[in-house]
């Protein structure tokens, strides 16, 4: 079988193996199959692994990979370019030719069709991003003018049925600068029912929840020190940047993944804790709506629907907080979804229901 005409054209693991050993090779250092092989196990050495390099899993790729790349390299550098030492059970090469990079064209090419798609992609999904986005980043190219007269023509290929129209989105680059360039802002903030303060914000992470954007960080002087929260649309004004003296503070390292790892949405509960959750779903169409579009990622199936001796439904388990977003999404399948337990979170739900009927009861 002929080499293929741009290896690095792909997204198999015949092309990861093309990039693994083109890289190998520009380190100008002798390495082998089972080197190639560890490395893209994310092992240390060959030493670790577990068996030899013929029953590892892929390597008739591998070894196509390294075939159609020394030749390439040959090719381009000389047919010297490449040493190689031992025998066919241990060979090893090693590159000495002297262009640093042969096959940077072929790199290119890959690049630029990868760019080349990835405006495609921006062109077609124009209707799934807020406008701002691509207005602020797209700003006096071409690329806009086609993405602007695609929306107009209704020709997007890929939509949202969010409505992403909401106050203050014009601030969603700018904030998203902000935190890429590690800078600190001064901004007024109205919170609900309350008067407008002045922060000093250090901005982390910009989330969008059910429709709406949120804005987390440290401000200074308040509590909680990370984490704290802002809804994009009870800014006021224009955020300032400060000067680069202003000495930004960062979260610590993983803080928002364990912030976001035990709630739904965006909110804790003050004094909260997650609870191991029992949901039960009373017909067959929540339950395979809710198995299909989790609730939580530690949502797990505990029974599947079916006929039990007090009933028919299905129930699933999930370890979370009891916040309003948890609350809000069960409520919302009515009475295709019930909490069986624990009684301080059915309890909780009670007393919502309770309260909703009493609104419709006169």
């Amino acid at each position: 079988m002929s080499k293929r005409l741009n290896p690095f054209d792909g997204k198999g693991i015949y092309t990861k193996f093309v990039w693994d050993v083109y890289r190998w090779l520009l380190r100008r250092k002798w390495f082998c199959h089972a080197d190639v092989m560890a490395d893209r196990l994310g092992l240390n050495s060959a030493d670790e692994l577990e068996c030899s390099i013929s029953k590892c899993p892929n390597n008739g790729e591998l070894r196509k990979a390294f075939r159609d790349i020394c030749a390439l390299v040959r090719e381009k550098a000389g047919k010297n370019s490449i040493e190689t030492r031992g025998n066919n059970r241990c060979k090893e090469f090693r590159y000495v030719g002297t262009d640093d990079n042969p096959l940077e064209d072929l790199q290119n090419s890959t690049a630029i069709r990868d760019i080349r798609t990835y405006a495609q992609f921006c062109e077609d999904s124009a209707g799934f991003f807020p406008r701002v986005w691509l207005d602020y980043f797209f700003e006096d190219t071409l690329d806009l003018l086609q993405i602007t007269r695609r929306r107009k023509d209704g020709e997007q290929m890929i939509s949202s049925s969010i409505d992403r129209e909401l106050t203050n989105l014009h601030l969603l680059p700018v904030l998203y600068e902000a935190i890429r360039d590690k800078r600190v802002l001064k901004l007024q903030y109205r919170p609900y029912e309350e008067e407008s303060v002045s922060l000093t914000f250090h901005p982390h992470l910009l989330k969008e929840h059910n429709g709406r954007w949120f804005l987390f960080g440290h401000a200074s002087n308040k509590k909680p020190e990370f984490g704290y929260n802002l809804a994009l649309d009870r800014i006021e004004g224009e955020p300032e940047l400060l000067p680069l003296s202003e000495k930004y503070v960062p979260a610590p390292k993983g803080f928002y993944n364990e912030f976001f790892r035990n709630i739904v949405g965006v909110s804790h509960l003050k004094d909260s804790k997650p609870f191991q959750i029992t949901i039960r779903a009373t017909n067959y169409g929540v339950f395979k709506l809710t198995e299909t579009k989790k609730i939580h990622h530690s949502q797990n199936t505990i029974k599947e629907f079916g006929i039990y001796e007090d009933g028919e439904y299905g129930e699933f388990s999930l370890y979370v907080e009891a916040n309003k977003e948890f609350i809000g999404r069960i409520l919302q399948m009515g009475d295709g979804l019930v909490v069986i337990s624990p009684p301080e979170v059915r309890n909780m739900f009670r007393e919502s229901v309770l309260k909703l009927a009493d609104l419709y009861r006169n």
